[in-house]
């Protein structure tokens, strides 16, 4: 819902890390345990995931500014590990990049897979209350051949399912899509545009499912009708939630905060409510890893109220540029080196990154979906596919081609 603006920050709803085991065994598509071929430490997850949420603040900051008008709502989990996959294929300056935008400068590829298995291993939880799915693909041009280590290193490390596709036919990306359906319980049900270009030599999934019960279930009865004053003072009408409880909480001079667990405590919801007299943009420029540990640490204990909408959105955006301004500009143009992925002599570049998601937050818990594409084909200077939808006064002409005639032309200034 565009004209409900979150005051809200849910960084790194994906990210909140119960202390579980890690369990090794076959693996699988979706599943969050990797193969047995593979080897890791329990906790090599720690080399990764501070760099994956400041990487997420880093991008909310970058997508904010374009959002005006909607709620950016980003999995920073869901692009890291897509990212991760892609860098299996990357080298020199390309690799540097990429490396230096997942705040891992330098690390090799199989140290970087290593954390990527621990991650999904501790984000497994066997809490009934409490689902987390993630699976990852990689569709592939059958005009192409996957290298072998670069197909190996991403099925094993991170379950990704490998598929070769006739890109000329439109079931193929009706396949793509069914599949990022499948992985996100059908609340994001379009990845991939049909027919699918030409020009696409693979196209790099992850998908993130995410549906946990609260720990205390917000009072079915007490939900009412209220007033939500948004961005620039615009009013809406929302049904406003209660719970009453002792929970984790935390104010400062800036914001309120409270903590809400899901299932066992496994997971939570951080909520983040700036005060009166400041504003989201202001919390965002403070948003970083060390107050983020800072404030998780200040958290207590404390009984109160807590008031909050109960909605449902989605969001979708293409980061090509918010990539490029964190840092990794060469792997969009015909500087990029991507010679790991395929076996043939083809010069590739990444031409496009989006991003969906899915947030339904209700009295008994929330559901979220994210899925991200990383699209490879030949390279360029790609440029993001664009949207032009005509829902304002418009022009038009009919023309002949050839002659340059035009047969008509008008202004289509009403419809009815």
């Amino acid at each position: 819902m565009k004209k409900n603006r979150m005051l809200i920050s849910l960084i790194a709803l994906m990210t909140m890390l119960a202390g579980c085991g890690l369990t090794k065994g076959e693996g699988g598509p979706g599943s969050l345990e990797p193969s047995r071929n593979v080897e890791f430490k329990e906790d090599d997850y720690v080399e990764i995931v501070d760099a994956s949420n400041l990487m997420g603040m880093n991008l909310l900051s970058k997508v904010s500014g374009k959002s005006e008008g909607s709620n950016p709502f980003i999995s920073p989990v869901s692009l890291y590990m897509a990212l991760s996959m892609l860098y299996n294929g990357a080298e020199g300056a390309t690799k540097d990049e990429i490396s230096e935008v997942l705040g891992v400068k330098g690390i090799e590829a199989g140290n970087l897979n290593q954390a990527n298995a621990s991650l999904m291993s501790i984000l497994a939880s066997d809490s009934e209350e409490i689902e987390l799915r993630i699976g990852n693909s990689i569709w592939l041009n059958d005009n192409y051949h996957y290298q072998e280590d670069f197909a190996a290193n991403n099925r094993d490390y991170f379950n990704a399912e490998i598929e070769e596709i006739d890109i000329s036919d439109n079931a193929s990306a009706v396949k793509i899509n069914k599949w990022v359906q499948e992985a996100t319980n059908d609340k994001i049900k379009k990845m991939v545009e049909e027919p699918l270009d030409s020009n696409i030599t693979a196209v790099l999934l992850n998908a993130v499912y995410f549906n946990g019960d609260w720990q205390h279930k917000f009072e079915v009865g007490a939900t009412k009708e209220s007033t939500f004053i948004g961005e620039g003072g615009k009013e809406s009408t929302v049904q406003m939630m209660k719970l009453e409880e002792r929970l984790s909480y935390l104010e400062t001079d800036s914001f309120q905060a409270v903590s809400l667990p899901y299932g066992n405590g496994e997971m939570d919801m951080k909520l983040f409510l700036p005060r009166g007299g400041s504003s989201l943009e202001e919390f965002r420029e403070t948003l970083n890893t060390e107050n983020w540990k800072r404030w998780n640490e200040e958290f207590s204990g404390r009984q109160g109220k807590v008031l909050m909408p109960k909605f449902k959105m989605e969001y979708e955006i293409i980061l090509n540029d918010a990539m490029k301004d964190l840092g990794m500009p060469s792997a969009f143009n015909g500087n990029a080196e991507f010679p790991y992925i395929v076996q043939e002599d083809a010069e590739l570049a990444v031409t496009s990154i989006a991003q969906k998601t899915y947030l339904d937050i209700n009295e008994e818990g929330t559901e979220a979906a994210a899925a991200t594409s990383i699209t490879v084909g030949e390279s360029g200077d790609a440029e993001p596919p664009f949207a032009m939808k005509i829902e304002r006064p418009f022009f038009l002409a009919i023309t002949d081609i050839e002659s340059g005639a035009i047969l008509f032309m008008g202004e289509i200034k009403n419809l009815e």
